[in-house]
């Protein structure tokens, strides 16, 4: 029989060996590095572990996170650096760098939100978990902590708005949240976005101007549909003018429920923004002057007749106000009108600038004007000149008496 040779012997045994004291290494090093129990030696007044573990990192060791503590000896270095949540979360992290939050913290602005301003530290729970301060009925207290009035980044920042989460709280969004605990309603992340928040200058913005439709149609699809068939949609109407977008009528944080008196008594100076003279005539007419009355919010309004959100040309099909649909839509308070009531004017003017579009009632005012104003000048002057002939006559008689 053939022996073996020594030499594949001793480079099995030598490779065996060099596997073995590189298994005994790494086991060392984890022998000695410290784990939970081990930070909470310390750390348990700051971490509560019992709530740590039910926490989406709760299977995470602390060293994970503060790898500066991960080293093989009893203590670390004081004090850490922070904690670089973008090590694990990069794409969130890409985003944030580049919003309105990240940008200021790359700046050195000390009160920017961090990652754990707005997930806490260590007690992060999932969006769907009460606890969480990203639960939907908890987003408003979470970003009140920079933007409600009062609060240190309020007293020394320049921010536009005011009052940001009173006037929430106070809309119809904020009604719905607190008071019916509709989590389905609106929140400040709803519009503004969870990590791209960007001021509305901003073109990407989500409440830039040109984006709000589309934020807002997010959970107002319907409406939507509507919006962008109607005259103020920038599909139907080509010009350079703004065209209405959501917030020119219902404002950002302030929203009101439509159907209710603080809303509908504004109606006719919010489309007056843009539609200054109808407005000015509508509070002309008998819709306008009873709406300014006790009980004036029941009183026709320009949505009324022209619609909310699917306005349309009066010549058109669908228009409310087309010769088509108008008793119909007169009939939603007058239950008897007809096509001889609809051909009222709710606009029409004397005005010099309805001339062209009614140029009799133009003529008609200032015939009328002219015949009132010649018949007091006239007679005017009749009685002036009676007055010296009257007290002659007066003084003839009187004379004659005597």
């Amino acid at each position: 029989m053939k022996q073996r040779k020594s030499g594949f012997s001793m480079f099995r045994i030598s490779f065996l060996s060099v596997a073995f004291l590189a298994f005994l290494g790494l086991t060392a090093g984890n022998a000695f590095a410290l784990t939970n129990d081990d930070c909470l030696g310390c750390h348990g007044d700051v971490v509560d572990e019992t709530v740590f573990k039910s926490t989406v990192h709760g299977g995470n060791g602390c060293v994970s996170c503060h790898k500066e503590a991960a080293a093989a000896k009893d203590e670390h270095t004081l004090p850490l650096t922070p904690v670089n949540c973008g090590g694990c979360h990069e794409k969130v992290a890409a985003v944030h760098a580049k919003s309105a939050h990240g940008k200021a913290i790359k700046g050195g602005d000390q009160q920017a939100p961090r990652c754990y301003d707005c997930h806490s530290k260590h007690a992060i729970f999932r969006p769907t978990d009460k606890r969480s301060t990203t639960y939907p009925l908890n987003i408003p207290a979470t970003c009140g902590r920079c933007h409600q009035e009062g609060s240190p980044m309020t007293t020394s920042h320049h921010l536009n708005k005011k009052n940001i989460t009173d006037n929430y709280t106070m809309s119809i969004h904020g009604k719905a949240l607190y008071r019916e605990g509709l989590i389905v309603t609106a929140t400040c992340s709803s519009c503004h976005t969870n990590h791209d928040v960007q001021k509305a200058s901003v073109p990407s913005s989500s409440v830039n101007r040109n984006n709000i439709i589309a934020t807002c149609t997010k959970c107002h699809a319907g409406i939507g549909e509507k919006f962008m068939k109607s005259v103020h949609s920038p599909l139907v109407t080509k010009t350079d003018k703004k065209l209405p977008v959501c917030n020119d009528c219902h404002s950002d944080h302030t929203i009101s429920q439509v159907d209710k008196k603080d809303f509908r008594l504004i109606i006719a100076r919010q489309c007056g923004n843009c539609h200054g003279h109808y407005s000015e005539t509508y509070l002309e007419t008998y819709h306008g002057r009873a709406s300014m009355l006790k009980g004036g919010e029941k009183l026709a309004k320009c949505s009324d007749c022209h619609g909310a959100h699917d306005i349309m040309p009066a010549n058109s099909p669908e228009s409310r106000i087309n010769k088509a649909n108008i008793v119909k839509t007169c009939s939603k308070c007058h239950a008897k009108a007809n096509d001889s009531f609809a051909t009222y004017l709710p606009h029409a003017t004397h005005s010099k600038a309805d001339k062209a579009r009614y140029p009799y009632l133009f003529y008609t005012f200032w015939a009328m004007t002219g015949l009132l104003i010649g018949t007091f000048a006239f007679f005017g002057l009749h009685t002036l000149l009676w007055l010296p002939r009257s007290f002659k006559e007066r003084f003839k008689a009187s004379k004659e008496k005597k």
